[in-house]
């Protein structure tokens, strides 16, 4: 039995940044063009940004594209809105950054409207 998505190059990324607690509002606003750029590609399919309360400055990116892995290192990772965003991040990252890449497992999706309630959608 397969426990990924059948027949689609789907991947999902999770993202670890951790930078300094008094760096949070200058990280989010360096992220925050990247963020919308990224919304734009057709590929997203989902992108929500999370912050430790008991770990202040530790962020988690949940991504999920409509390709696979190869597709994301070789063409999304190359785009040049990334160089900006990480020439400004980088030095307060405080520990190296953490990209992780996951597939799907099938029936095992929930989401109700509250949770999305401030979201934007395409």
């Amino acid at each position: 039995m397969s426990l990924s998505t059948p027949h689609t190059n789907q991947t999902t990324l999770i993202v670890t940044i951790r930078v300094s607690p008094n760096d949070v509002p200058a990280f989010l606003d360096a992220l925050r063009p990247v963020w919308e750029l990224c919304a734009k590609e057709p590929e997203l399919l989902y992108f929500d940004v999370f912050h430790s309360p008991s770990e202040p400055g530790k962020f988690r990116f949940v991504e999920v594209w409509a390709k696979d892995e190869k597709w994301f290192n070789e063409h999304q990772l190359t785009k040049s809105y990334y160089e900006p965003y990480t020439k400004v991040t980088e030095p307060m990252w405080i520990k190296p950054r953490e990209m992780e890449f996951f597939d799907r497992v099938r029936g095992w999706s929930y989401v109700t409207e509250k949770y999305l309630g401030d979201s934007q959608r395409s």
